[in-house]
């Protein structure tokens, strides 16, 4: 989450996006319909903003808007404004997804029950950027066999990245509408008007702006700590490192000097603790003799 003043938040901000959605049930009715293109009867809020956290070492999540519908679908609904990349070059939304699931599976499934009580599970993120690059309005991923692209892994999990930039594919007018707020901040049909007048009532609950202050100074005091510890440890193997090289530069004047007194291989390797190779390089960069090489 950006440092963003809690008055100038829009429907692109994973907070606001989530009061938005669970202080209005009908909005957020229509969009996941919209989004899964039928009708959705009613929905049951199972939790906002849950952290789960299923062993202590674990990395905990931050759900946004987590719901059910009338057949007992779970959906998990989170705005995505950044394309977060890894250490290694990679997007981590893909992995992020295969997370989710996996936590929210063993939340849902409590002890003692089978894994055929697993309720049906969507994964929705809606991004502001298009992660493959494709410009469809979603991408829709279940499990199917490489060999055989018919045959489907029935594990009842889809994940939906809906891609607010998109401009192919086959989508209602209302999620092409809100895709197209998200973007611009700017309502174009009636239910953008509505999100936006349900932005301006979250925006005047105190609650609600209690809940974001404390939430922007506790992401902002774990930034600090982990660039004091990231600040502390550099310092640590900058030390580190430089005891490393000044005893290495100790060793070789130290062999150097052994060299110069004619003293055997055997003996400065043994002193030195330096291998017979580096000895042998010390010898011929200084014109020295090796004694027994």
């Amino acid at each position: 989450m950006s440092e963003t003043k809690f008055e100038d938040l829009t429907i692109s901000n994973d907070f606001m996006f989530k009061e938005v959605m669970k202080s209005n049930k009908g909005l957020c009715k229509r969009l996941v319909g919209s989004i899964m293109q039928q009708d959705i009867e009613d929905i049951v809020y199972i939790e906002t903003e849950k952290t789960l956290q299923p062993y202590y070492d674990s990395r905990g999540i931050r759900l946004d808007v987590i719901l059910a519908d009338k057949d007992h679908t779970r959906y998990n609904l989170e705005m995505q404004a950044k394309n977060v990349i890894g250490d290694t070059g990679e997007a981590l939304l893909p992995k992020r997804t295969r997370y989710y699931q996996s936590v929210i599976d063993m939340d849902m499934l409590k002890k003692g029950q089978d894994f055929d009580e697993l309720d049906p599970l969507v994964l929705i993120f809606i991004c502001t950027f298009d992660l493959y690059r494709e410009g469809r309005y979603v991408y829709t991923f279940k499990s199917r066999c490489l060999e055989n692209l018919e045959l489907e892994l029935a594990n009842d999990v889809t994940v939906k990245l809906v891609n607010a930039k998109g401009k192919r594919g086959h989508v209602n007018t209302l999620l092409k509408n809100f895709l197209r707020y998200v973007m611009t901040d700017e309502p174009v049909d009636e239910f953008t008007k509505d999100v936006a007048r349900q932005i301006v009532a979250v925006k005047n609950d105190p609650i609600a702006r209690r809940d974001y202050m404390v939430l922007a100074t506790r992401i902002k005091d774990a930034r600090r700590a982990g660039y004091a510890e990231g600040e502390a440890k550099g310092r640590a193997d900058g030390l580190a490192e430089g005891e490393a090289k000044g005893e290495a530069k100790k060793s070789r004047e130290t062999a150097i000097k052994m060299l110069k007194k004619h003293k055997p291989l055997s003996e400065i390797k043994e002193f030195t603790d330096i291998s017979e190779e580096e000895i042998v390089r010390l010898a011929k960069e200084n014109g020295l003799e090796v004694i027994g090489g």
